[in-house]
């Protein structure tokens, strides 16, 4: 899929956004607690559907998992309620308080409320002209196609290793993406990844 677009075939204009949809529908597995075994069946089942093109059976069955997961995530809320409720009325406050912060919406990933609406409008100033003064008229150079001479397999799979950060919109983070372009397990396939995304850099910077 990443050939595709750094040779420029006809896929080009939609390749990319093929792998953002791939990479999640694969690793995708069965249930939350899966085991390794279990979770590489799906994956071997996921990946003989897609070879044979039938997406529709792909996308069932990950609204399958999700519908699942979803019904998981309802059971684990009720009983945070049913917990929080049983502290209290044993004078556990302490407990129920942290049961309460370990919930919470501070971190993670959240669903785009109003409520999350207001507190994130609440937080920031409301979009404007920038002030004259601060405005830098500048050059910017064009981009240098020597610069990515020295990309090659080999630094991919060096740099791999060792960049940590979040998901992007693969929703697959630096550490997973390190275990994929780095595993021995995965033979040449990994090796033919990291010289794939080798032109895929190159063509995006010239």
């Amino acid at each position: 899929l990443v050939l595709l677009f750094a040779d420029q075939t006809a896929w080009r204009g939609l390749s990319l956004s093929v792998v953002h949809v791939f990479v999640p529908l694969m690793l995708q597995g069965p249930s939350m607690n899966s085991k390794a075994r279990t979770s590489a069946g799906f994956l071997a089942l996921g990946l003989a559907g897609w070879g044979e093109g039938d997406l529709q059976s792909l996308v069932d069955g990950a609204g399958e998992v999700r519908v699942r997961l979803s019904r998981l995530a309802e059971k684990k809320e009720t009983g945070c309620h049913v917990a929080f409720a049983g502290l209290m009325l044993v004078g556990r406050v302490g407990g129920a308080v942290g049961l309460v912060d370990g919930s919470s919406d501070v971190g993670g990933v959240h669903r785009l409320t109003r409520r999350v609406g207001t507190v994130l409008a609440c937080g920031r100033p409301d979009a404007g002209p920038a002030p004259r003064q601060l405005k830098m008229e500048i050059a910017t150079p064009g981009p240098q196609p020597v610069v990515f001479e020295g990309i090659d397999g080999r630094m991919v799979y060096g740099v791999a290793g060792g960049v940590h950060g979040s998901g992007g919109p693969t929703l697959l983070d630096a550490d997973g993406w390190g275990h994929i372009l780095c595993c021995g397990s995965c033979g040449g396939a990994s090796e033919r990844l990291c010289e794939s995304i080798t032109e895929l850099a190159g063509c995006i910077g010239t």
